[in-house]
């Protein structure tokens, strides 16, 4: 059946502490009826255009729930001031409560949304509030810290957290702080546009030290943001970030995420997690969707290369939008009506390569591993040949501009795959490229690639990219990774970092092993295709550059340059490993 709709403003809940919190309510034309609660709590201003292909309240009241959106404690309607983190697990669980006594509300509450919108789900759900029954968690940020949502290999999210501060936190933050003085509000208003010019065409990102932007940033982003730079793995709001979903919830929860989303480790982290603790359990197993898309492009659609309609949020193969997947998914958790999800299947994931959907019960094991090894004369070969060492300078006032990858950068960086002819054509990028296949392969799971590799610095970073080689040649980035030379202790082994090792300076001219993770993907080569790996020591502006000296970019200008040698052969067998389904 399908309502008409009525929309409340301004909705007020208070919190234990007396702040004053207001939602918009999306709710059936039904007096006298109550209805499920699905709830999401943004700091992005709840009334601000959402995608209508992922999560539309208007239709998904209409089929029959309550749909709340509030505003985070500190944003745009709410009271309180705004502390990233730090209020979602006692505001939420708080407002889960209070939405459950809503006069339209039948007590069951399900929460919904990506990327922010989930880590304050995780949060929520930490304080077990009863009426809470289901999570539908999209681009999870909450995890990860130190294994690409803060850190990476040890390297400063630098691009994407500096990003993130500016474009969706500080403008609303500027205005709350200087809103009893409209003069000064309008003069600080200029000065954001004009620091927002900068990140138009970058050029914000080349600034040494990196702390040196602290004039041109006002409170939100001096105090929440600009700090982490000078910080590293293991930090303290790193701490913080992981302990939204530390631990697993006894509820049935919705995994959706990209495989070029700067969150992706996180989606399927959680998902494996929610799967373990299922087994045995009543509640259902954790549903998932992966596809084609980064953090907040669900078009599949990238310069030079789309994926079809089929891979968009707004098809699904046919399934139809993410919108209408929720809204099944909770008539089945919250309602008992499994008929929406019975052309669904439990697992959905998008093949790069074969461009299409594959449905699964459970995400698959890979069903074995296999490993290329980088050879003289850029080959990428099956057993490790004859020993030798490829060499390149990396200059740290002329890094490698980032090109496509899990990124989400302000400025002219576009995020997804992406084509890497000006990044091979540099004399600081290595490519070793294997022979073409005979047959189709598929590359399923975690990507890692080992390096023996040695620096003239006492610091450096050593980046690591998959490519897929069609068989006209042109060379498409898919899945990469980065360590900190000082860092690679606390990386070794499985590229993800392991607390209490600490970081220590290289010998120059050493040989060193090196562990990188390129995170997970799902890709199929055909034949007469080939795969690529990409060596270099940049970045830029994805990660903060590495001066060579043992000093952050956060702290110095003063960069050396360094000659980089990799290692090859049976005696130093730097490979990349993955999984094969």
């Amino acid at each position: 059946m399908q309502y008409s709709v009525i929309v409340d403003s301004d909705v007020e809940a208070a919190m234990a502490d007396g702040t004053v919190l207001r939602s918009t309510v999306y709710r059936p034309a039904a007096e006298g009826q109550r209805f499920p609660v699905l709830l999401t709590r943004t700091p992005y201003g709840r009334d601000l255009a959402v995608n209508s292909a992922y999560f539309n309240p208007l239709t998904v009241a209409a089929a029959g729930y309550v749909v709340v959106m509030q505003d985070c404690r500190g944003r745009f309607g709410s009271d309180g001031d705004f502390i990233p983190s730090v209020h979602e697990a006692a505001d939420g669980a708080a407002t889960v409560e209070w939405a459950a006594r809503l006069p339209w509300a039948n007590g069951d509450v399900g929460m919904w949304g990506r990327s922010y919108f989930a880590e304050t789900q995780w949060r929520a759900a930490q304080g077990a509030p009863k009426a809470l029954k289901a999570l539908a968690l999209g681009v999870s940020a909450g995890g990860n810290a130190n294994n690409g949502a803060l850190y990476r290999g040890g390297a400063h999210e630098f691009g994407s957290r500096l990003s993130w501060g500016h474009a969706s936190a500080s403008l609303n933050e500027l205005l709350r702080e200087f809103r009893d003085d409209p003069e000064l509000r309008d003069k600080e208003l200029q000065s954001w546009l004009a620091l927002d010019g900068s990140f138009a065409d970058g050029s914000i990102y080349s600034t040494l030290p990196i702390s040196g932007l602290a004039p041109l940033l006002r409170t939100f982003m001096r105090t929440h943001i600009l700090p982490s730079a000078a910080e590293g793995p293991g930090s303290a709001f790193s701490q913080l970030w992981d302990a939204a979903s530390d631990s697993p919830v006894s509820l049935p929860t919705l995994h959706i995420g990209g495989w070029f989303d700067i969150f992706a480790p996180n989606t399927l982290d959680q998902y494996r997690m929610q799967l373990d603790h299922s087994r045995g359990r009543p509640e259902a197993a954790p549903r998932l969707i992966m596809g084609p898309w980064t953090h907040t492009n669900l078009s599949a659609t990238y310069a030079g290369v789309s994926y079809g309609m089929a891979a968009s949020a707004g098809l699904l193969d046919g399934i139809g939008d993410l919108s209408r997947v929720h809204t099944a998914w909770f008539d089945a958790v919250l309602k008992g009506d499994a008929t929406g999800l019975e052309t669904i299947p439990p697992v959905l994931v998008y093949f790069l390569g074969e461009n299409r959907w594959r449905g699964f019960k459970e995400l698959p094991e890979p069903r074995s591993q296999r490993s290329w090894y980088f050879g003289a004369e850029g080959a990428l070969q099956d057993e490790a040949g004859t020993d030798g060492t490829a060499e390149y300078t990396y200059d740290p006032l002329d890094p490698v501009v980032t090109s496509g990858g899990a990124t989400m950068l302000q400025g002219p960086f576009p995020a997804g795959p992406s084509r890497q002819e000006a990044v091979e054509a540099r004399d600081d990028v290595l490519v070793f490229t294997s022979a073409p296949f005979e047959e189709s392969v598929t590359i399923f799971g975690a990507v890692q690639a080992t390096l023996f590799a040695s620096s003239s610095a006492v610091d450096t970073d050593w980046v690591v990219r998959l490519c897929r080689v069609d068989s006209d040649g042109v060379s498409t980035g898919i899945a990469d990774g980065i360590v900190r030379a000082s860092w690679r202790d606390a990386h070794a082994g499985t590229g993800r970092f392991t607390p209490g090792i600490e970081q220590s300076p290289i010998q120059p001219g050493r040989v060193y092993e090196y562990t990188v993770s390129l995170w997970e993907t799902a890709l199929t080569f055909g034949p007469g295709e080939r795969l690529r790996v990409q060596v270099t020591s940049s970045c830029h502006p994805r990660w903060d550059r590495n001066l060579n000296t043992g000093l952050l970019a956060s702290d110095s200008a003063e960069p050396v340059t360094a000659r980089q040698g990799i290692r090859f052969g049976a005696a130093f067998p730097s490979r990349l490993t993955v999984g094969i389904l």
